[in-house]
């Protein structure tokens, strides 16, 4: 079975885009036509593919934790109300407003009325709505006949995800609202305000102050050149932006955030969290050890821990307790070495997992807001003393000319 990308309008008017598995390309275009599709564009899918349009589509078309949270709920209680799979899915598809979700649901539910599919195979075509965590789970539930029961175990771990993560953006917006508004500030006096000065000071008929002087050529500067200067900026971003894709570079730099005095741990924290949370819920899911870390693995975001895990997943598959395969890497804290070791011992893992999700999650929290406490003065501050510098910059000329005057 081959992947084939598509571009197509639903019965509604909405452009949709997605991929669908068919022996050929003729069959993925039936297959479309038989959703009651009209197919613009089918291809075999292509990897690592991107561009400007295909971003745009991606984030029109995302579905959402908190969206994806709901929708695991709503289908864990029909299912444990008796309804079949299809008539479940065909509930959720009338009741919901997003079209994205909608062509999802019409597309997985095609899968498992037309090929026979399990559920989680259905889920595999679309990788970006339905990660591999959930996958696995939906397959350990199947294969276990107690996918309610992870459905509404999923529901939860990604309610519990959405609001952490909301926490943490929520907390640094003001911070990062701060530091846009100060920056803007700070370029419009010197682009557009101090050079309105000049004239004034050329009045004066004197030498002008050292800071003054300093303040003129650089304000001079980005009057006439602040285009090039923007483009500078943007190009030094888009640089950036792609050195973080190289694995190397994206490693280094997670490595040198985890050592920063304050905010170094609270990244170390929220990984930590995040890595129980996902452990633990495929642990208590039924699915094995090894498999269990690899998928964790992939939804680790710092690449220095994330780093950690092929050594952890060498020492576990060699015998080794996953306890002493952490201690053994020197990144992960004595607490969760200890209590992963206990969950060992006596057989309560996943428990133990669920537990230290719950400590680091909250001790993020507070890290979080230690970090946003700290920051904001730092920031308010430094803008501050940015401007008064600007001003007084400004004002030394006048001082002087009126104590010549006197």
């Amino acid at each position: 079975m081959s992947r084939f990308d598509y571009l197509a309008i639903t019965g509604g008017g909405v452009r949709l885009s997605g991929a669908v598995r068919s022996s050929d390309r003729a069959s993925a275009l039936r297959m479309l036509i038989g959703r009651g599709y009209h197919p613009l564009t089918i291809a075999p899918a292509k990897e690592k593919s991107w561009s400007l349009v295909r971003l745009w589509r991606r984030l029109r078309e995302r579905v959402t934790t908190t969206e994806l949270a709901v929708f695991t709920r709503q289908l864990a209680s029909l299912l444990k109300a008796g309804l079949s799979m299809v008539a479940a899915l065909s509930t959720l598809k009338r009741q919901s407003r997003k079209p994205a979700l909608v062509a999802v649901i019409d597309e997985i539910t095609e899968t498992l009325s037309r090929e026979g599919s399990s559920l989680a195979e259905a889920m595999e075509d679309h990788p970006r709505i339905f990660g591999g965590v959930y996958r696995s789970l939906v397959r350990a539930g199947e294969e276990g006949g107690n996918l309610p029961d992870v459905l509404a175990d999923m529901a939860a771990y990604l309610g519990q995800s959405a609001r952490l993560r909301g926490q943490v953006i929520g907390a640094f917006i003001y911070p990062l609202f701060l530091l846009l508004l100060g920056s803007a500030a700070v370029f419009i006096l010197m682009t557009f305000v101090i050079p309105r000065f000049q004239e004034l000071f050329r009045s004066f008929g004197q030498a002008l102050p050292t800071p003054t002087r300093m303040l003129i050529s650089l304000s001079g500067f980005l009057s006439v050149w602040w285009p090039a200067v923007g483009a500078v900026a943007a190009g030094a971003v888009a640089v950036a932006f792609l050195a973080l894709r190289r694995g190397g570079v994206r490693k280094r730099l997670d490595g040198v955030l985890l050592s920063l005095p304050v905010l170094g741990g609270m990244f170390l924290k929220l990984e930590m969290a995040r890595i129980a949370r996902t452990l633990g819920a495929l642990l208590r899911g039924g699915v094995g050890i090894l498999a269990a870390l690899r998928i964790t693995e992939a939804t680790v975001r710092n690449r220095a821990v994330g780093g950690t895990f092929a050594s952890i997943l060498e020492r576990v598959a060699g015998g080794t307790t996953m306890g002493a395969a952490m201690e053994e890497s020197r990144l992960y804290p004595p607490l969760m070495v200890n209590l992963v070791r206990t969950g060992e011992e006596t057989g309560q893992l996943p428990e133990m997992l669920e537990e230290l999700s719950g400590i680091y999650e909250d001790e993020a929290q507070r890290a979080v807001s230690g970090a946003v406490k700290l920051l904001e003065p730092m920031l308010i501050v430094s803008m501050g003393i940015v401007i008064a510098s600007i001003i007084a910059a400004v004002m030394l000329p006048i001082f002087q000319a009126n104590a010549m005057v006197e």
